[in-house]
């Protein structure tokens, strides 16, 4: 059964907020909980109406998490949206797959920045999806849903370590020697 309230939301609901969990926008736009753990959600918003989808990816106190993703028919809360709340079926993973997600490694290019800067525009220019307001209201970047882009972020973060470490290196070389000589502590056994 479904439900406009995040699992655990709503007691009387007797259902319970787990990974696996996804809510669904009739807008097309869908939350997949990714994990929950000590009191926080992570979790993932696609934006299905972008060529390649968009993923927003964020994590935030359950608690909070319960409030902003539970429909108020009262519409007193700053971003309510209504979500339709799935914790018993598997998540649509052939919705993202039939829409042309690509298979493989993930490596950005300037082409995929300027696409997408170019749909940040569109975006703004014309009505925005419930992604897109949660995403905004949230202030969380989303980015395309391409594996590349892990191989690539993996690759500027060695980079990086073996900068630190070469500077590091250095540093240690250009280190007086020491004038103490060293001993080692004799052990008793």
């Amino acid at each position: 059964m479904s439900t406009n309230d995040v699992p655990g939301a709503n007691p009387s609901n007797c259902d319970v907020l787990a990974m696996g969990s996804w809510a669904e926008h009739a807008d097309g736009s869908l939350i997949l909980v990714e994990n929950t753990e000590s009191g926080r959600v992570i979790y993932s918003i696609f934006d299905m109406a972008k060529e390649p989808p968009i993923e927003y990816r964020d994590a935030m106190p359950e608690v909070s998490f319960k409030t902003t993703f539970s429909w108020d028919p009262n519409g007193k809360k700053t971003l309510n949206e209504k979500w339709t709340w799935h914790d018993k079926t598997p998540f649509p993973w052939n919705r993202i797959i039939q829409i042309g997600v690509k298979d493989g490694a993930r490596l950005p290019s300037a082409q995929h920045t300027l696409n997408a800067a170019e749909r940040v525009m569109e975006s703004r220019e014309r009505h925005s999806t419930a992604a897109e307001r949660v995403a905004r209201g949230l202030k969380i970047q989303g980015e395309e849903l391409d594996r590349d882009n892990i191989d690539h972020r993996a690759d500027q973060i060695m980079r990086r370590v073996e900068k630190m470490w070469d500077r590091l290196v250095s540093a240690v070389s250009k280190l007086p020697p020491d004038d103490k000589p060293r001993t080692k502590r004799a052990s008793k056994r």
